[in-house]
């Protein structure tokens, strides 16, 4: 017989006892779907974990500092200088690198005191970095004293006079409206912790005249990162830092403390820089080849890596819960084939008898099993994907979707996640699971006897 015959009569044959032949393949789709569904639920935890932490920062960007665990007691604090950097920049898969200058200032605005971050940073920088303009305008090559500003950076100011002094630490109710509108307001930055404070003691040297800084812009809403900092031109940091520098200077001098020959010196130290990769699959290798230089490095990659590999252990016992389902269902495609040699002993005794070849014999057995295995898999991962849009439409919102990852704005946070090799591995093991299922039962319909299965009533 060819093939479509024997996928004709094997059709034929399971349509003959259609109700053994549901409820076996129903076994199937509760097997199949359990298996889907459960892995699904773990990736659905991996899917949530890298949405939320794209929030904290870019994944394929790497911190580096310098090595603090070689540094001896009498020893300066060490930083990385302009060579290292110029090696970053040699690596392989090194899209840039961006030295990090910052600082910390108090800020006053018109009635409101607070400290802020204020880190260097250039339009070129901002790009690769993918830090977005929400209101106002980005940086310009020709900009000067300007910022952007982070939308948390109006929580950290109140009012002057207030018993806080100044949000310097945060303990703010993020929730709460800010006290005004940041953008287009004049920043004035100063050195001297006291600025602005009604009352204030005299300072032991006098401060620079504070810096009037125009906010043009407000960061988008999206990244942790640049929620709680402001970005100045690099150029204009750098200016405020060496400022800042002397004025420090000057102080720890006038409190008496002795000061080393090279205080005037400009050389900036770099404690932070940031090298972003090309891609997130090059970032393990890049942070080897930092690592090869001396210097520490860290990437968001990294943690997400850890949490996944937790995962994968939630992701194996999911799977093996349904997984025992689909055994459960082998089992019963074995039960069903066996029953179904027992009632079609005369019918193989006869196709034997007109000289039906044994293996064709095997192979109908094999084409039923594998039918109901097919059958019951492609229902189970329509099925599937039903049960699994149900969960995503009605579930994220409440209890099931705060278990698979915490509710963030702006965040989608899923409750299944199936990804479409999965649909196509789990047909595929659903057929293979009816075939190895019905492989015993067809041995055993191929070596029954010609004459004792014709005597059988």
């Amino acid at each position: 017989m060819n093939s479509l015959d024997l996928i004709l009569m094997s059709i034929r044959n399971l349509w003959r006892r259609k109700l053994r032949t549901s409820l076996t393949i129903l076994g199937v789709i509760i097997g199949t779907s359990s298996i889907v569904l459960m892995l699904s639920l773990g990736f659905a935890m991996n899917l949530n974990l890298e949405n939320s932490m794209k929030r904290w920062g870019d994944l394929s960007v790497i911190e580096v500092w310098p090595n603090y665990s070689k540094m001896t007691s009498n020893q300066e604090q060490p930083s990385i200088s302009e060579e290292e950097i110029a090696q970053l920049e040699t690596l392989s898969n090194v899209e840039m690198v961006l030295p990090q200058l910052s600082l910390y200032v108090p800020a006053v605005v018109g009635k409101y005191k607070g400290y802020i971050e204020i880190v260097g940073i250039t339009p070129e920088a901002m790009k690769a970095l993918g830090y977005n303009v929400g209101e106002g305008r980005e940086l310009n090559k020709d900009d000067r004293m300007v910022m952007i500003a982070g939308t948390q950076i109006p929580m950290m100011f109140e009012k002057i006079g207030a018993s806080n002094r100044g949000r310097m630490f945060g303990g703010w109710d993020e929730n709460q409206e800010a006290p005004f509108e940041m953008l287009n307001q004049i920043v004035k930055i100063s050195f001297d912790q006291s600025y602005g404070e009604r009352n204030a003691p005299k300072p032991v040297v006098k401060a620079p005249r504070p810096t009037n800084v125009m906010v043009i812009g407000m960061m988008e809403d999206k990244n942790y990162e640049t929620n709680y900092r402001c970005y100045m031109p690099v150029e204009s940091v750098k200016k405020l830092i060496l400022e800042q520098k002397e004025y420090e200077l000057k102080v720890r001098e006038a409190n008496g403390e002795k000061i080393s020959k090279n205080r005037n010196s400009k050389e900036l130290t770099y404690q932070n820089v940031k090298v972003k990769v090309q891609d997130v699959h090059s970032v393990d290798s890049v942070l080897e080849q930092i690592r090869n230089l001396g210097l520490e490095a860290y990437s968001m990659s990294d943690g997400l890596k850890e949490v996944k590999n937790m995962f994968k252990g939630i992701q194996m016992v999911l799977g093996g819960i349904g997984a025992v389902s689909l055994l459960v269902a082998a089992l019963g495609i074995t039960n069903t084939m066996i029953m179904s040699i027992y009632e079609r002993t005369k019918e193989i005794g006869i196709m034997k008898v007109i000289g039906a070849i044994l293996t064709d014999i095997k192979k109908m057995f094999l084409i039923e099993a594998g039918m109901i295995g097919f059958l019951g898999g492609l229902a189970g991962i329509l099925i599937s994907l039903l049960i699994s849009f149900l969960l995503n439409r009605f579930g994220s919102g409440g209890l099931l979707g705060n278990l698979f990852g915490p509710p963030e704005e702006g965040v989608k946070t899923y409750v299944s996640v199936i990804p479409l090799w999965l649909l196509g591995a789990a047909l595929i093991f659903s057929s293979l699971i009816g075939m190895i299922a019905g492989y015993f039962p067809a041995r055993r319909a191929m070596k029954l006897s010609a004459l004792s299965a014709i005597k059988t009533e």
